[in-house]
């Protein structure tokens, strides 16, 4: 994943560890690195690792759903399905 805002753009790096596991590297790219926007490069630094905390959480409480007895694995939405095949097949003729 990439998000691109006024002169900051960060990147998600997934690394797959196993089935229920993986790791992530944060790749956060400045566009100005000068002494007078160090506050300003401090303070986009530290909203990017809330986000990165908060996305963590978010994906351990899915992985602790996925692994209870109560999840069962159910169908596919056809309209989601069919927009996703539809994204895919356009991307793939690029």
């Amino acid at each position: 994943m990439i998000n691109a805002y006024e002169g900051v753009m960060d990147t998600n790096l997934v690394l797959p560890l196993g089935v229920d596991k993986c790791a992530v590297v944060l790749i956060i790219i400045l566009a100005d690195i000068s002494k007078k926007a160090l506050a300003r490069n401090r303070a986009s630094i530290k909203v990017s690792e809330r986000v990165q905390d908060e996305d963590v959480a978010i994906c351990d409480a899915v992985q602790r759903g996925l692994a209870s007895r109560a999840y069962l694995a159910g169908g596919s939405l056809c309209g989601a399905r069919r927009e996703n095949t539809c994204f895919t097949g356009c991307c793939t003729r690029i």
